[in-house]
């Protein structure tokens, strides 16, 4: 059973650190956070019981005891986390009656709920798209509060942040190349009091646009570390010298533009808590995974940061920054 669960969660952590974070393990409404806390947990519980089951010499018996009081914390730990995200919904994202190809993973939490809207690409393996969050505990999707539309191959999603409340929407590329599954009944939201408040025309991105967005996120950044960030061999680093790359959006129908530093400074933890604060204060929302602080937009030029501090390993800090797809030169 402890091998089992082991197994679980390195193929999962290994899922998305071989992707980048492009690709989790989804298995049915199951997404890679309740299935590493499960797995964590079946792992503890194995190990209390092997403990346990173990007669060791006696002058071994205060490590078997000592091991029993770290697993039983691991247990606790791992029970905790796992009744946290244990009760998620998986919904089909549907457009009159037929599925975009899209589904949506939801998690209620206090008072709030998380949603991420997934690409299914095999059977255990989803590309994680975009995310939502709602207020009160309403769950839009598995509700039925929502509708989409499709205009020039984008999906437009909007969807209710409270029940009766206000909205929010969610611009996703459509899905080609397939033929939808329909039968499903409608979705629609919920009627809401008073008029809804004009909302700003989506920005039309640019290969040229996204670069500018990077340059200054970049030089903000790079800006607000402990000390000048240099390179391996020692030398200043700034927005101008970060190599670019273009990496295919999800959906083939455009790229990324996307920059790759490693770097150090003066004080490497301070350093990524003040950059971390920059992208706050640019209004980006916060995630963590896999030992990486993310900062993720949905709608903004520049979708991705993520920050690794490998200090304790080589003395540098990674910082990667996606852009938003944009069409291909």
């Amino acid at each position: 059973m402890f091998a089992g669960a082991t197994a679980i969660v390195i193929a999962v952590i290994t899922v998305d650190r071989l992707s980048a974070g492009a690709a989790s393990v989804l298995l049915g409404p199951l997404d890679d956070q309740t299935i590493l806390s499960a797995s964590m947990l079946v792992a503890s519980l194995a190990l209390v019981a092997g403990l346990w089951n173990v007669s060791p010499p006696t002058w071994m018996l205060p490590f078997k005891i000592l091991g029993l009081l770290g697993a039983v914390v691991a247990v606790l730990g791992a029970g905790a986390f796992t009744l946290f995200s244990i009760d998620v919904s998986r919904t089909t994202l549907i457009e009159g009656g037929c599925d975009t190809g899209y589904v949506v993973v939801e998690r209620t939490l206090l008072f709030g709920s998380k949603g991420t809207v997934y690409q299914q690409e095999g059977l255990f393996i989803a590309s994680p798209m975009g995310r939502t969050s709602a207020d009160d505990a309403h769950e839009p999707f598995a509700e039925g509060d929502y509708t989409v539309t499709t205009t020039d191959g984008t999906l437009t999603i909007e969807y209710g942040v409270d029940r009766g409340g206000p909205t929010a929407t969610l611009s996703l590329p459509a899905i080609v190349d397939r033929v939808p599954s329909c039968g499903y009944a409608p979705t629609g939201l919920d009627t809401r009091p008073g008029s809804t408040e004009p909302t700003t025309p989506t920005e039309v991105l640019t290969p040229t646009s996204v670069d500018a967005a990077i340059d200054q996120l970049l030089d903000d950044s790079l800006a607000a570390t402990a000390g000048t960030p240099v390179d391996a061999s020692g030398t200043a680093i700034d927005a101008s010298t970060a190599e670019r790359s273009l990496v295919p959006c999800v959906d083939g129908s455009g790229v990324q533009h996307h920059v790759d530093l490693q770097f150090r400074t003066d004080d490497n933890a301070t350093s990524v808590a003040q950059i971390l604060g920059v992208w706050d204060g640019a209004g980006y929302e916060p995630d963590r995974a896999m030992q990486e602080d993310i900062r993720y937009s949905e709608t903004g030029p520049v979708a991705r940061l993520t920050m690794r501090d490998t200090t304790s390993i080589d003395g540098f800090v990674r910082m990667t920054i996606t852009s938003a797809c944009v069409p291909a030169q």
